[in-house]
């Protein structure tokens, strides 16, 4: 027995990808944080071996935004659950390639020449796999879109983020130009025959965009927020 869709309301969609801490580290909150989303599930475990898929095209959103919740709504396709079936956790697939924007504020303690690190379109060093984004710092606050791209797990400038990732429920096969992301609902949830589901995410950018000096540029690169996942009736 099926329980179709009643009600869909997403406040925010955003993955854990890396939690790693360096030291001199300077923060900010970006301005824009825009992910690229190309399937989004449902599960019955960690595993995520039984899901519903909630969405399945590609788009982007823009999680510092206001509107965030009603895009993703709006980008949600019709599903239905399983009547005594509890699900637990949701899965989603990602584009490594993240779009930011803002400023953090130098404390003068970091070995950055100047007052601020900001985004900017072209960095020094473009940000990848192995490496953050690097550009000299700036005296004015002046910032514009910059990528970010999710590191590997490995061999990068982070550091080993293996159990970092584990933790958070990544998995990204290095080069690859998509992760999977697994987090677990606030509580499980279990439909009945006359459920009506909603469906609810909350999200905090503050402070999530982070630099640290090298060699009096700045390496800049983004932190999750904080995030939490509901399912109720």
């Amino acid at each position: 027995m099926k329980l179709i869709k009643l009600l869909f309301c997403v406040l925010f969609v955003h993955f854990f990808f890396i939690n790693s801490v360096f030291a001199g580290t300077i923060t900010g909150t970006p301005t824009k944080y825009e992910t690229t989303m190309t399937k989004f599930e449902l599960c019955t475990s960690s595993a995520c071996t039984t899901t519903t898929v909630l969405g399945e095209k590609t788009a982007t959103f823009d999680i510092a935004s206001a509107s965030a919740g009603a895009d993703v709504g709006d980008w949600i396709s019709s599903f239905a659950l399983e009547v005594g079936t509890t699900y637990t956790h949701v899965q989603a697939t990602i584009n490594v390639t993240f779009t930011i924007a803002g400023y953090i504020t130098d404390d003068n303690t970091n070995g950055i020449a100047e007052d601020y690190c900001v985004t900017v379109a072209s960095p020094e060093t473009a940000a990848s796999a192995t490496t953050p984004a690097i550009q000299a710092g700036s005296n004015s606050t002046t910032n514009a879109d910059m990528s970010w791209v999710v590191p590997n797990m490995t061999g990068t400038d982070y550091g080993d983020l293996t159990t970092s990732f584990g933790t958070n429920g990544i998995t990204k096969t290095d080069g690859a130009s998509t992760i999977t992301w697994i987090g677990a609902l606030t509580s499980p949830y279990t439909p009945t025959a006359t459920s009506a589901p909603k469906f609810t995410m909350s999200f905090d950018v503050t402070n999530m965009l982070q630099a640290y000096g090298t060699g009096g540029d700045c390496a800049i690169y983004v932190k999750p927020p904080a995030v939490s996942i509901t399912v109720t009736d």
